[in-house]
């Protein structure tokens, strides 16, 4: 029991694995004599590696410096490619250059490569290398392609339109220099292929045949993957990847040959024998989900198929119960705490397999998604959701259904498991809920009744306390009410779930559980990082009256300058003032530059000071005026 409880202890800090820097670990193996892992470079051209990282690693914001940097050290790899990638640290920095070499450069290295092609990419060093090239030549290939314009690939019936040829962008690249890029993408792409039964298996080929597949379809980032940072500092992507709760792709324009070679692998696949045992291991299953996500944006025909072929021997086989009456034991014992764990289809049992039907239900068009559904989680809702890992798989599934009448049941069947969900942590199975109730308009009353009943603050003059139990996600008897003016724990889920009651068609109860705390309290949560955008939603909230505005305006008076003072608080401030009128704006204006200097405390309150043109309104409130309704008509 006593393990038990420490493992389920929410305040139990996590004990991290310190991560290994690269370039820390390349000096010491230095110092000690080991010039890396992997094939043996010299000592002179390790030190010289080392140094080329240091440098990297500092930014180098002049183009110029960066292109020399770039044909210098590639320029010191002639004639020792193999050995130089085979290195640990020469691969290393060789990967990080190639997306900057030049025509002529990386066109050496695709000859050298070549011949060698079979050895390298079962290899932990030089398969880096072969997958950054395999990468660099595809963009190069397709970047005279791409319009501008971002292709989901999600419309239903409507075929795709091929980019005009007008449209394409000029690429910086010369013709002969695209068409060997083109030239060693669909090689590299059939060979991967023409190896496939042996690649799949091999830890390090495997990646380089889903990048074959990115390639191909012309994936940019997947559902929950980052995009990948080059050292160089200037090139790092502040984009934060595909969030996995998103259900939107992007994806570039390709050839329509590449597209034919994705067809081609997912065909080879799906005839295999033993693909109704790939979703069971890692390796196997991260490549079925980048082809789910390939065949989205190829065939839509063929990804219905493959997700049927899933489903029937993978996900839930007609065997899969012993006593082959699963569906009438559901339904006969649905209203039962739990659903016996032998009611599970066999996805459930494995996490690599439970994330291959995560990609399923995102690529799924209406009538498979309602299939998956059906064979795999009605009825059994309940239990997933209160399970540490399947409860990601019921936040997907609420995520990507866009019928009302299919969330419905799917809401009364989680609804009643929301004290449960709480108590084990699993909330961000309520936060799927709250916005499909708001992306469906539907349930919402019913969702507010439901998480007042979880908080245990339904009755008359504890529903005051709606708000700020929701921020928390704590019920009522496990928090302090004479310490709300203090700084206390806002959960993000509970954050994102009242911005989306705000938006909700009748937020009244939240709206008025807010505006209904001293503004003390109201300043703890507007100055929060999880807090403060609650301001969003109260100030631009579709269905939140203009009078709540108004109230939470005038709470907040005399308490602006500490506001714009604080991080997170300058940001809500922001957003009140955007909907104050402009009488209440002078009125905000006047008690700022009262104590202007304070502001240029705190570089937060300085930027309001700067945004808003205190030192303006101090000279003149009439120029001032004048000069801000210019900036209101536009």
């Amino acid at each position: 029991m006593s393990e038990e409880h420490a493992d389920t202890n929410p305040n139990k800090k996590r004990s991290r694995k310190k991560r290994k820097n690269f370039l820390s670990n390349a000096k010491k193996y230095a110092k000690k004599g080991q010039m890396g892992r992997g094939t043996k470079i010299p000592e002179e051209l390790y030190q010289y590696f080392v140094g080329i990282l240091d440098v990297m690693k500092q930014g180098i914001e002049n183009e110029e410096e960066r292109h020399a940097l770039v044909n210098n050290v590639l320029e010191r790899t002639k004639e020792e490619e193999l050995n130089v990638i085979g290195n640990q640290l020469g691969c290393r920095v060789i990967e990080l250059l190639l997306p900057f070499a030049s025509p002529e450069d990386l066109e050496r290295f695709i000859e050298v490569l070549s011949p060698e092609i079979r050895r390298l990419c079962s290899d932990n060093f030089t398969s880096h290398v072969v997958e950054t090239l395999l990468r660099v030549s595809c963009e190069r290939a397709t970047a005279h392609l791409q319009t501008g314009e971002d292709n989901t690939s999600d419309s239903e019936e409507a075929p795709k339109k091929k980019p005009k040829l007008e449209a394409k962008t000029e690429s910086k690249y010369e013709e002969k220099h695209i068409k060997r890029c083109h030239e060693f993408t669909i090689t590299m792409s059939k060979y991967t292929l023409n190896n496939l039964e042996e690649f799949v298996w091999d830890k390090y080929a495997n990646h380089i045949l889903r990048s074959a597949v990115k390639c191909l379809s012309g994936i940019t980032l997947m559902p929950g993957e980052k995009p990948k940072v080059n050292i160089f500092k200037t090139t790092v992507d502040d984009g934060k990847g595909i969030p996995p709760h998103l259900t939107k792709m992007t994806y570039k324009n390709v050839p329509d040959e590449f597209k034919e070679l994705v067809k081609e692998f997912v065909n080879r696949i799906s005839a295999w024998p033993q693909f109704k045992d790939l979703p069971y291991q890692n390796s196997t299953s991260g490549l079925l989900q980048v082809m789910l996500y390939a065949i989205k944006n190829v065939d839509k025909n063929m990804t219905k198929d493959v997700i049927r072929k899933l489903l029937d021997e993978s996900f839930a086989p007609e065997d899969w119960v012993g006593n082959g009456d699963d569906d009438k034991k559901d339904v006969k014992d649905a209203d039962a705490e739990q659903v016996s764990s032998s009611n599970l289809p066999p996805v459930f049992e494995s996490e690599p397999a439970v994330r291959l039907l995560e990609a399923a239900l995102f690529v799924s068009k209406k009538k498979t998604y309602t299939q998956i559904y059906a064979r795999c989680f009605i009825n059994r809702l309940g239990q997933l959701a209160t399970m540490p890992m399947l409860n990601y798989t019921v936040q997907r599934l609420v995520d990507n259904c866009d019928v009302k009448e299919e969330f419905e049941p799917m809401f009364v069947e989680l609804s009643d498991k929301m004290p449960a969900l709480l108590a084990c942590g699993n909330t961000g199975v309520l936060v799927a809920l709250a916005k499909a109730c708001l992306r469906l308009k539907a349930k919402q009353t019913q969702y507010m009744t439901s998480l007042e009943s979880a908080l245990k603050c339904s009755e008359a003059d504890k529903q005051k306390y709606f708000s700020v139990l929701c921020l928390r996600l704590l019920p009522l008897d496990r928090v302090d009410l004479t310490a709300l003016d203090k700084e206390y724990f806002i959960n993000v889920h509970g954050s994102v779930i009242l911005q989306c009651i705000l938006d909700f068609q009748r937020p009244a109860k939240a709206v008025t559980g807010l505006l209904e705390l001293t503004t003390e309290q109201l300043l703890v949560i507007l100055c929060d990082a999880k807090g403060c955008h609650v301001a969003d939603a109260l100030c631009k909230g579709q269905c939140v009256g203009q009078k709540a505005r108004d109230k939470l305006i005038w709470r907040l008076k005399g308490y602006y300058q500490q506001l714009a003072l604080s991080q997170y608080g300058s940001r809500a401030f922001e957003q009140v003032f955007a909907v104050a009128t402009m009488e209440q704006k002078l009125k905000i204006m006047t008690e700022l530059s009262d104590k202007s200097n304070l502001l240029n405390s705190t570089n937060y309150g300085r930027l309001i000071a700067t945004k808003l043109d205190v030192a303006t309104y101090k000279l003149s409130q009439k120029k001032w005026e004048e000069t801000w309704k210019k900036k209101d008509n536009k």
